[in-house]
């Protein structure tokens, strides 16, 4: 094979060098099938060839070595169509006069012959390890990601049914310190610094009823499969914001929190009257200043702000049906812009619409899928490396 930089292959010498070429590989080509002959004819306990057989095979093996050259020139019964076309090249012929079965024979066997080189079997190799490797490490991923998944979701429903457990033992603490107040302002018998220093277990142990229903309270495994799901569902909502509370509100909810918003800003705005401003310190100046900016941009927005929140909400649909983790990060910014989301003084968590809601939770479940989808990636990117054709000729890739 000559250089890439070599002047041995030009317009004017490939046809020759072509021709050359053809003719060696013809040549080995029934090298090798005379000696798979030899071989079976010697394994099978026959005798050799005579030179009569030797002479007849020698005729014909051109059309042993291709398909092709089965058939013969017109007129010359003798000559096959690639031995005619090898003869035409090598002696300086144009490679245009040669008819097209001729053309034929050459292109195939210069194919054949590429395809049987230990290069090209180097790379289909290494190309079909590339993709066993890949396929392998995507099951491997794919069985990882199914274990997590059985362990996490065992593990959220321990802690739910835990917390159920914890939530109804802070009630019923709470209830029967409530109690004990009640009795106690009848009896006078204790101080009510007292009563708020009891501890829980002070409460349990303050006598042998009340003991008695903390121990019969429902333990972590008497709780429903819908109480645990749903404290399950509740888990992962505040997981997906990174808090203790979340209050999902519905689109209709939004002009209500967004009234109740604005009439709190001016209840504290109208506190400020007659008071003196130039009396206030640094500090409440600057917090009045915000609050009169904050309520002017409220006014500002009716107009704009349900338009803004109709184009979050398309946009948070279309990054939860393509699941990606940059279309769904991009969609809650876009939501958080449009207010869809913000801190909840109620509970000192967060409030988000369902749809934001939706799109947290997604991102959550794509961000476990990242090694997945990242092995996914990597198989598909050497499957497309591969050029070995596995469908139709005839069809592009």
């Amino acid at each position: 094979k000559p250089y890439a930089a070599s002047d041995i292959v030009t317009s004017f010498t490939w046809p020759s060098l072509a021709g050359a070429s053809v003719c060696r590989i013809l040549h080995r080509y029934k090298k090798l099938r005379n000696e798979v002959d030899d071989e079976l004819r010697d394994c099978h306990g026959l005798k050799p060839l005579t030179v009569g057989e030797r002479q007849r095979r020698e005729e014909i093996a051109a059309s042993r070595v291709l398909s092709e050259c089965a058939a013969s020139i017109s007129g010359e019964h003798d000559t096959s169509p690639a031995d005619a076309a090898v003869a035409h090249l090598c002696r300086g012929g144009n490679y245009l006069e040669l008819s097209v079965v001729e053309r034929l024979c050459i292109l195939k066997a210069l194919v054949e012959a590429a395809y049987d080189s230990h290069r090209v079997h180097e790379v289909v190799d290494g190309n079909y390890k590339a993709r066993v490797s890949a396929t392998k490490a995507l099951e491997t991923e794919e069985r990882k990601a199914r274990k997590e998944a059985k362990e996490e979701a065992s593990a959220a429903d321990s802690a739910a049914r835990e917390k159920l457990a914890t939530m109804k033992r802070e009630v019923f603490i709470e209830q029967k310190r409530e109690e004990i107040r009640k009795l106690n302002r009848r009896s006078q018998e204790y101080t009510d610094e007292f009563i708020d220093g009891l501890t829980d277990d002070d409460i349990v142990e303050f006598d042998e009823d009340v003991k008695a229903e903390f121990e019969a309270l429902p333990q972590p495994s008497s709780f429903s499969r819908s109480e645990v799901n749903k404290m399950v569902k509740r888990m992962q909502e505040e997981a997906a914001f990174d808090t203790h509370a979340v209050r999902v509100v519905t689109m209709d909810d939004l002009s209500e929190l967004d009234t109740i918003e604005l009439r709190s800003m001016e209840e504290r705005l109208a506190s400020y009257d007659g008071v003196d401003l130039y009396s206030l310190r640094r500090e409440e100046s600057r917090r009045l200043e915000r609050l009169k900016r904050d309520i002017g941009m409220i006014h500002e927005s009716v107009d704009t702000l349900p338009i803004a929140r109709q184009s979050a909400v398309d946009v948070l649909k279309d990054a939860i049906e393509d699941g990606t983790i940059k279309s769904l990060k991009s969609a809650i910014r876009t939501a958080k812009n449009a207010k869809l989301t913000g801190n909840d003084e109620e509970t000192g968590g967060i409030w988000a619409l369902d749809l934001v809601r939706d799109a947290a939770l997604e991102l959550k479940v794509a961000e476990s899928r990242k090694r997945i989808v990242e092995a996914r990636k990597d198989l598909i990117v050497k499957r497309n490396k591969c050029f070995i054709r596995t469908e139709p000729i005839g069809r592009d890739r």
